[in-house]
C-alpha cells in the first residue's frame, strides 16, 4: 500500500493563512468585546498568574450588565490564553531613580497622633485654610482659586477628615506649633459624619463667614448603594456648628468643587460621585437660592460614568468663563476638561487617557508646571486597592498644555502606590517642585528587594526633576497638603496616616528649614 502524498505547498500555505485569519478574527472579537465599555486591557498590565481572575471578572461584569449587543468570544479559556500568551511571568518593580546627592532643603519632622475615643484618627483628606486668602491674579499663580473672604483667623488651620469613623477635626497651626513636642498639638472636633472623604471651605450664603461643604461616602468599603451625601456645615446664631444635607440618596461622594459656573453670582457645587460599579456620576448642584436665603440646589448630571475622584476649576481656555477638569478612575481612566460654553453648559474635551482600564488614576492638580502662563495637569496613577498588586507603571506625570487637546504626556518618575502629588516652590528658586506620597493596601506583597518610598521630593531644575526620598516604608499616606504653616515665607507640608496603625501618628508635619519663623 503506497504512502499518502504529503500536502502541497499551496495547501500548507492555505492552512497557515486560515489559522492566521482565525487568530486575527478571534483577537478582533476579544478586543471589540473587552473594549466596548473601556480601553482594551493590555496583556502586560498583569502577570500570567493574575489573568484568570481578570478574565473571570470581565465576564462577570459583562453578564451582570445585561448587554446583548456584543459578540462574545468563546471559549473563555481561549480568551485567557490570548492575554496570558503576551503577559510577563511577573511584574517587575523598577528601583526608584533617587539621587545620592544631598537635597537642597531639609524638612524637620513632627508627629501628632490626634486620638479620639482612645484611637488615633485615620486620615483620608487634609485641607489647609490660612489666615489670609490670596486671590490668584494670573493663570500661572498656583494659589488655589477661592470664593472665600480675605481674613479667616477664627477658623484658620489644618482640617483633617477621617473616613473610617467620620470625624472632621481642626488643627490650629501657627508660628509656635513647630516648637511644640510631638503629640502636643491642640485640636478640636467640629462634627461627626458617616464616612467623610473631603471638606471644602466656602462662603455659600455670602455673609463673609466660613462654612464647609462635606463629601460623605456613606460607607468605608467600596460598594454600590445610595448612602452618599453632600453636607453644608455652618454656624448657628450661638456659634455652634450645625449640618444640613444638600444632596442625598446618591452613591459614594468623593470630592466637591465650588464656583459660579453659570454666571448668576451664586456659588454652584460640582459633585464627584465616585459610586462603584453600578452607581456614580459627575453632577452639578445649581444654586437656585432665592432672596429669602433658604438654600436650594437643583441637581443635574453632567456625566453618567462612575469613578470621578477629583475636580479642579480654572478658566482653562482663558475666555472669561469658569471651566473645570476632572479625572475618571475605575475602568474609564480619563482626564477630561469641561469647557464652559455659557450659562453653565459644558463641552467635554479629552485631556489625556492611558488607553487601558487598570491604570489606577489617583489624582490631578491644575498648575502651570513649566511657567509658560497656561494651566497644565499634574497627574498621578497609583491605586492598587482593586487587585492589591504593585504596578511598575504607577507614576507621577505632567500633562503639558500646548494649546490643544489632548495635552502632551510626560512621565516624571515612577512611584508605586502614589496617591497624591502637589506642586510648590519649596526651595525658593522660582520654579515649581513636587511633593508626593504613596498609599498601598496593608497586605500587599512587595516582590522588590528594596523598601518603597512613601514620601518624595522632586526638585525642578532646568525643566527636569531630581528625586529625593524623604520617607520610606510607611506607604499608607492617603492625604497630603502644602502650605506655609508657620508663616516664615517657605512651604511646609503635612501627610495623613490612612491605616489604623498604633505605631504611626495620624498627622505628620514636615517643616521646611529654608527659612525660620520670626
Amino acid at each position: 500500500m503506497s504512502e499518502p502524498e504529503p500536502p502541497s505547498e499551496s495547501t500548507l500555505r492555505e492552512a497557515a493563512q486560515a489559522e492566521a485569519d482565525a487568530k486575527a478574527d478571534f483577537a478582533e472579537t476579544v478586543e471589540n468585546f473587552c473594549g466596548a465599555c473601556h480601553g482594551v486591557p493590555r496583556p502586560s498590565s498583569f502577570a500570567k498568574s493574575n489573568w484568570p481572575e481578570e478574565v473571570d471578572q470581565g465576564f462577570r461584569l459583562f453578564f451582570k450588565s445585561g448587554r446583548n449587543d456584543l459578540r462574545i468570544p468563546r471559549p473563555k479559556d481561549a480568551v485567557l490564553r490570548y492575554f496570558q500568551d503576551s503577559a510577563p511571568d511577573e511584574l517587575t518593580i523598577p528601583p526608584p531613580n533617587n539621587t545620592d546627592a544631598k537635597a537642597p532643603i531639609e524638612f524637620a519632622r513632627q508627629e501628632f497622633p490626634l486620638v479620639i475615643e482612645d484611637r488615633p484618627m485615620t486620615i483620608s483628606n487634609l485641607r489647609w485654610l490660612p489666615e489670609t486668602i490670596v486671590t490668584p491674579t494670573t493663570s500661572s499663580d498656583t494659589t488655589r482659586p477661592s470664593d472665600l473672604p480675605d481674613v479667616l483667623r477664627d477658623v484658620a488651620g489644618l482640617y483633617a477628615c477621617e473616613m473610617r469613623r467620620g470625624y472632621l477635626a481642626r488643627l490650629p497651626l501657627d508660628v509656635s506649633t513647630a516648637s511644640q513636642t510631638d503629640g502636643e498639638l491642640p485640636y478640636e472636633v467640629l462634627e461627626k459624619f458617616h464616612n467623610i472623604a473631603f471638606v471644602e471651605p466656602v462662603d455659600l450664603d455670602g455673609n463673609g463667614g466660613i462654612e464647609f461643604l462635606v463629601a460623605d461616602l456613606g460607607s468605608f468599603q467600596p460598594s454600590d448603594h445610595h448612602k452618599g451625601k453632600v453636607y453644608h456645615l455652618k454656624r448657628d446664631d450661638q456659634g455652634n456648628w450645625m449640618k444640613e444635607i444638600l444632596l442625598r440618596n446618591v452613591g459614594r461622594v468623593a470630592m466637591l468643587e465650588t464656583g459660579d459656573f453659570d454666571s448668576d453670582s451664586r456659588i454652584d457645587i460640582l459633585v464627584s460621585e465616585f459610586g462603584w460599579r453600578e452607581t456614580g456620576s459627575l453632577t452639578i448642584l445649581r444654586n437656585k437660592t432665592s432672596e429669602d436665603g433658604i438654600a436650594k440646589f437643583e441637581a443635574e448630571i453632567l456625566d453618567e460614568r462612575s469613578g470621578a475622584i477629583q475636580i479642579q476649576k480654572c478658566d482653562l481656555n482663558v475666555d472669561g468663563k469658569l471651566d473645570f477638569v476632572t479625572v475618571f478612575s475605575q475602568e474609564h481612566e480619563q482626564v477630561v476638561a469641561f469647557l464652559n460654553t455659557g450659562n453653565g453648559t459644558f463641552e467635554r474635551k479629552l485631556v489625556w487617557e492611558p488607553g487601558y482600564p487598570s491604570y489606577g488614576s489617583s489624582g490631578i492638580e491644575l498648575v502651570d508646571l513649566d511657567g509658560d502662563n497656561d494651566m497644565d495637569v499634574l497627574y498621578s496613577n497609583g491605586d492598587s486597592f482593586d487587585d492589591h498588586l504593585l504596578k511598575p507603571y504607577h507614576s507621577i506625570q505632567w500633562l503639558e498644555n500646548r494649546g490643544q487637546f489632548p495635552f502632551v504626556h510626560h512621565e516624571i518618575t515612577k512611584m508605586p502606590g502614589v496617591s497624591r502629588a502637589l506642586p510648590g516652590d519649596f526651595d525658593g528658586d522660582g520654579d515649581l517642585d513636587i511633593i508626593a506620597v504613596s498609599l498601598l493596601p496593608s497586605k500587599i506583597e512587595n516582590p522588590a528587594d528594596f523598601e518603597l518610598d512613601s514620601v518624595i521630593f522632586l526638585e525642578q531644575s532646568g525643566g527636569q526633576f531630581i528625586r529625593y526620598p524623604i520617607e520610606t516604608g510607611a506607604t499608607s499616606r492617603a492625604a497630603l497638603e502644602v502650605g506655609d504653616f508657620d508663616q516664615d515665607g517657605d512651604l511646609d507640608f503635612a501627610v495623613g496616616e490612612f491605616m489604623h496603625n498604633e505605631d504611626r501618628s495620624s498627622v505628620v508635619l514636615w517643616w521646611n528649614q529654608l527659612k525660620q519663623p520670626q
